[in-house]
């Protein structure tokens, strides 16, 4: 079945945050601490939030009436992003939808809106152990553009790269949409 998307709505919140901390699970444990991944805390009003911010588009993936992925793009808030330049703030799936394509479906869409909305460039952070997600940005088209930094998150610190887009046109279908 494929993943249908759709703008978020207030009730996804829930289902959000549980995707998150799945996925955060499944992608991070290997650079920060899974003993505080695991105890994180719910955090579904910062989605409730996210939806009702007038700047922000949040985008969800559904399949089978589950929502198995979101991304959440508004415009850049890097002190060097200046007008025309977007962003893809989070883009996540579960991780039993790995591989299937929702998580290209989200990218398609949110790439499609960024390019609505008259953005010519798009950036995103992503933390330099996360290879699975810097391989999939890679594939759609995103290109280390040379800004990194230092971040820490319970207690682990990494550094970030950021990746910028173009924004052309994709071509049809996307590249592998079998690999998000």
């Amino acid at each position: 079945m494929a993943a249908t998307v759709r703008p978020a709505r207030q009730q996804d919140a829930q289902a959000m945050d549980e995707l998150f901390r799945a996925a955060a699970l499944a992608a991070w444990s290997h650079f920060m601490p899974e003993e505080e991944l695991r105890a994180e805390p719910p955090r579904p009003e910062v989605y409730r939030q996210a939806v009702r911010a007038p700047e922000v588009t949040v985008l969800v993936a559904e399949e089978g009436g589950r929502v198995r992925g979101f991304a959440v793009t508004r415009e850049s808030r890097d002190p060097d992003g200046g007008r025309g330049v977007g962003e893809l703030h989070m883009c996540y799936a579960h991780p039993e939808a790995w591989g299937t394509g929702v998580a290209s479906a989200l990218m398609a869409e949110a790439l499609a809106h960024l390019r609505a909305c008259g953005h010519r460039t798009a950036t995103l952070w992503a933390a330099e152990p996360n290879h699975r997600a810097r391989a999939f940005y890679r594939r759609w088209g995103w290109q280390p553009d040379g800004a990194r930094r230092s971040k820490t998150r319970l207690g682990a610190t990494f550094t970030e790269y950021r990746y910028r887009h173009g924004l052309g046109a994709e071509p049809e279908g996307g590249p592998g949409s079998a690999a998000g």
